[in-house]
């Protein structure tokens, strides 16, 4: 072990800084990163653009409360203690 040290600070003397670079194998990882990220974002915006706009959204929550009321369940957020200010826990 105490020879081995000695023989690679001796090859860490020899490179020069300037002229280490990283490689096919660093351009590749840095592309299949790149080409990840852009299929993930693609799918993310497809994702976004398919959510209900603001008052759409608004005649969707209304419709499903209104509908909630009706069936005689009450409000989503009561739960078993009667409580109205948390969610309700999961059984």
């Amino acid at each position: 072990m105490n020879s081995l040290l000695p023989s690679v600070t001796t090859l860490a003397s020899d490179l020069d800084t300037d002229t280490v670079t990283p490689g096919v194998l660093g351009f590749l990882i840095i592309f299949v990163i790149g080409v990840g990220l852009f299929f993930l974002m693609r799918n993310f915006m497809g994702k976004i653009k398919d959510l209900p706009k603001g008052e759409e959204f608004a005649a969707r929550v209304e419709e499903t409360d209104r509908a909630a009321n009706t069936d005689g369940t009450g409000d989503r957020r009561e739960n078993a203690r009667g409580d109205t200010d948390g969610p309700s826990p999961r059984s």
